[in-house]
């Protein structure tokens, strides 16, 4: 059994933006927040956006993540300003990225608060309990991984968002290239989703509805996507996604988090979903192949494996490892790590495991 938790309060309309976050500062009177900021989302409309909802906030320090900066790095900045001025609000928008950094700094905020008061008598307070609210505007890239990070308790799984904050309208103006890494990430959960074994119904009626919403999408140019349904469609894709993927990872998500932690260095989601998404369906048992079939508008005379490899083939995105600039000492690195901890989802043995990696290095 898995469960999905669904703590978060969403707002989710076009133009929404700056009217939740003003009626979400004043129903909490929070007083002193501080505004996560990417290097390259300053200075910027969504920026703009942002810092115009948190107005009624009295206080609001921007705190901004240069491409050197790790998360401990991050929490070790707003735990020094947290140090003078209690915090009661985080907010971070824009990327999976900046989200990360929040929710690392929420958990150190929290964890140093319980450290500094647990041994009072009679203090039953818990530590999630002293965590300031976090506030989320996720942009084309969504949420995180609902559930691998280093401690399980700064997880999304665990540790959900106070407010998410999804606007449509903050994805209107993408490059083709963000576009498709968008639609590939969202697929790619989806598909992980509902080709693991584990029972979650509610988890595969998020990711179908994902599915079937990312199929009826049209491209525009290279400038944004076609239309505002298909804003709509595709923010809604990669929340539902996101959160059905609390189902649990899967070989590419996996994958993932082990390159990170054994090679010391991070690599994109959704270009690592558009390497290994057919290869890893064509040695998975699909129990939901049908449905999955009839949600995508698989041909009689095709395989699932080929058909999405022929959906993801145009993306301009690399198509194998070696394009993603990973090396095979790396990739057996990977390996390793990988099944000491998650032993090998979606695939039978190690041995299937390397032989998927070495089809697509």
């Amino acid at each position: 059994m898995t469960l999905i938790t669904l703590h978060s309060r969403i707002h989710f309309a076009s133009n929404i933006l700056e009217e939740a976050l003003r009626a979400e500062v004043d129903e909490k009177r929070h007083a002193n927040a501080v505004l996560l900021c990417l290097a390259r989302q300053e200075p910027g409309e969504l920026l703009a956006r942002v810092e115009e909802g948190l107005m009624s906030c009295p206080r609001v320090r921007r705190h901004v993540i240069a491409p050197e900066h790790s998360r401990s790095d991050t929490a070790e900045a707003v735990l020094a300003y947290e140090a003078e001025h209690a915090l009661d609000l985080i907010v971070a928008f824009g990327t999976a990225e900046a989200i990360a950094h929040g929710r690392t700094c929420r958990h150190a905020i929290g964890a140093r608060r319980y450290g500094a008061r647990r041994f009072m008598a009679g203090d039953n307070v818990r530590q999630h309990q002293l965590q300031p609210d976090f506030f989320v505007i996720p942009g084309l890239g969504g949420l995180p991984d609902p559930c691998l990070e280093s401690n399980a308790s700064v997880s999304f799984k665990t540790m959900p968002p106070s407010v998410i904050v999804c606007d449509p309208t903050v994805i209107g103006r993408a490059e083709e290239v963000e576009l498709a890494r968008a639609l590939t990430l969202a697929m790619g959960r989806c598909l992980s989703v509902l080709t693991a074994e584990t029972f979650n119904p509610l988890a595969d009626g998020l990711a179908i509805d994902a599915l079937t919403r990312l199929c009826r999408i049209q491209l525009g140019t290279p400038a944004g996507i076609g239309t505002g349904r298909d804003q709509r469609d595709l923010m809604a894709a990669t929340l539902n996604a996101a959160i059905a993927l609390q189902k649990g990872p899967g070989l590419v998500e996996t994958f993932g988090f082990s390159f990170g932690k054994s090679v010391g260095r991070d690599i994109d989601g959704a270009v690592l979903h558009r390497v290994l998404l057919a290869r890893m369906l064509a040695s998975t048992k699909l129990s939901n192949a049908e449905v999955i079939g009839r949600v995508l508008g698989l041909p009689a005379h095709m395989a699932l494996p080929d058909f999405v490899d022929h959906m993801l083939q145009s993306l301009p995105l690399p198509h194998s490892l070696r394009d993603m600039n990973i090396a095979w000492d790396e990739v057996e690195q990977t390996m390793r790590f990988m099944t000491q901890r998650f032993g090998t989802p979606q695939v039978g043995s190690s041995a299937e495991l390397r032989q998927v990696l070495r089809d697509v290095f």
